[in-house]
């Protein structure tokens, strides 16, 4: 059925270019441009602390907004247990679906997305939705260390992950061959925090697609600040040693994993096997 429906929806905007082109020249080169600007669609969803719009230039950021609240229940349910005036990193933002929700609850938030596109997208979102009082967006990436590299990308398409910084390594841990990459600078969490000071974070989540363990050796200090309440990593399970080897990192630092869910809401997927780990702080 979807591939019927692309393909009608393809043969639609065919028949559409060819009328533009009608008009000749500059004429159907204005005429498309105000186009792509005037028909992006804004989606608009009712959560139970108000309404978020969503401008979704492409069918994953209509995905993404249409499945806000099914996608990632847990993630939902987990940033609802913030306490008003918390302070939430948004590591891997992407269009900012978590940020959003966040900010709407009066959560402070710090949203890191690397992808170009996706940081446009993000960035749109906070813009509509006037939220640029609660959201700084920061295009930068994070890892164990602070370096000038590539942001190495499977793939363009906006709304899209499977990225990866300094390396082109997927979830799994396995290469890939990018399809772009883009020239990115990347800090360590803990000098991130000493050369800028930004409001420090009370909550973390980072969902980065296969480097989460060089995210969390280059968070050491901010891991074991009091400040910090809880933390959730999106880990592939398949991994089992790497998973071990995150969770005993972040427990070091006076954490306790208390939660584990399926990230993905389509089990039978390629990433049935990817789960947000909760961590809370156990000890001051």
């Amino acid at each position: 059925r979807m591939s019927i429906r692309r393909t009608l929806m393809k043969g639609a905007t065919g028949s559409l270019k060819k009328v533009i082109e009608l008009f000749g020249g500059k004429r159907s080169a204005l005429i498309a441009a105000r186009f792509a600007e005037d028909l992006v669609p804004i989606v608009t969803q009712t959560t139970r602390w108000g309404k978020i719009d969503y401008f979704c230039a492409g069918e994953v950021p209509e995905m993404r907004a249409r499945t806000m609240l099914t996608k990632e229940p847990g993630t939902i349910e987990w940033i609802d247990t913030f306490d008003t005036e918390d302070v939430f990193w948004d590591v891997g933002a992407n269009v900012g679906v978590y940020s959003l929700y966040a900010a709407l609850r009066n959560i402070r938030c710090l949203s890191f997305e690397p992808s170009p596109g996706n940081f446009y997208l993000l960035s749109r979102n906070v813009e509509i939705n006037r939220m640029d009082n609660r959201i700084s967006a920061l295009c930068v990436a994070f890892n164990d260390a602070t370096r000038l590299d590539s942001f190495y990308m499977a793939s363009t398409e906006l709304g899209g992950a499977l990225n990866s910084f300094a390396e082109s390594v997927d979830w799994r841990g396995q290469p890939f061959t990018a399809s772009f990459k883009q020239a990115m600078i990347g800090f360590s969490i803990d000098e991130f925090v000493h050369k800028f000071s930004p409001p420090f974070p009370n909550h973390i989540k980072i969902d980065v697609d296969g480097i989460e363990g060089k995210i969390i050796r280059g968070a050491k200090l901010t891991l074991a600040d009091t400040r910090l309440k809880s933390i959730l990593v999106e880990l592939d399970s398949g991994r089992d040693s790497y998973c071990r080897e995150v969770v005993r990192d972040i427990e070091e630092a006076g954490m306790k994993l208390v939660k584990k869910d399926r990230a993905a809401a389509v089990e039978d997927s390629s990433y049935s096997a990817c789960c947000n780990h909760v961590f809370y702080r156990t000890r001051e």
